[in-house]
């Protein structure tokens, strides 16, 4: 199945995803970047949009995501070239490890469901926060300011995946399937213990 959800043929649909979810990211995160979930806990609600993009909307999404947060890098400024390179990536692999791993979008299963709280919320934040290493690895950043800052990002990653992508991607989820825009997995539901025989809709 995994080499299956690379073969399908873009259409010019796939290109304007990849515009329109980097534009919707970018905005989300430039217009949310103050808000604060508790006092001196600093969280990136748009970071939510990583798995929901991923999930939904596949390489075109997570294409989307990596371009969309060098727009917002770019336009806020601050950020070091290393540093926008770094995220490029890690947003990338923000919605790519969710679409890879969580087998259906609305998180309609056990199994889907435990797959997301899995690979979205722990692993995925994990790498993402982390990313910074590869930085640390070529000299570019100092680790002490590695030390601090991925503990900040796993926590910024974590929170907003698990209390706003569900909401996200169950809201989501039927307008995206009916309209035709679905770039997900195959939709073949999943019981806990081992796939079923009929498609999840």
């Amino acid at each position: 199945m995994q080499t299956s959800l690379f073969r399908r043929q873009w259409t010019t649909v796939d290109y304007v995803l990849i515009v329109v979810t980097a534009a919707l990211y970018a905005v989300a995160i430039i217009m949310l970047a103050n808000i604060k979930l508790i006092p001196s806990v600093p969280i990136r609600p748009a970071n939510a949009l990583q798995p929901v993009f991923g999930m939904l909307f596949g390489l075109p999404g997570c294409i989307g995501l990596a371009f969309g947060n060098m727009v917002s890098d770019l336009l806020t400024g601050g950020a070091p070239p290393h540093a926008v390179a770094v995220g490029f990536f890690s947003n990338f692999l923000g919605g790519f490890i969710g679409f890879l791993t969580v087998s259906h979008p609305a998180l309609k299963t056990k199994r889907s469901f435990l797959q997301y709280f899995v690979f979205v919320v722990l692993i995925s934040s994990a790498v993402v926060a982390c990313a910074i290493l590869v930085n640390v690895a070529l000299g570019l950043t100092p680790m002490a300011i590695a030390s601090l800052f991925i503990p900040t990002v796993f926590l910024n990653q974590a929170i907003s995946t698990a209390i706003l992508g569900p909401i996200l991607l169950k809201l989501l989820y039927p307008f995206v399937k009916r309209s035709g825009l679905y770039r997900g997995r195959p939709l073949q539901e999943y019981s806990y213990l081992g796939p079923e025989s009929r498609i999840a809709q």
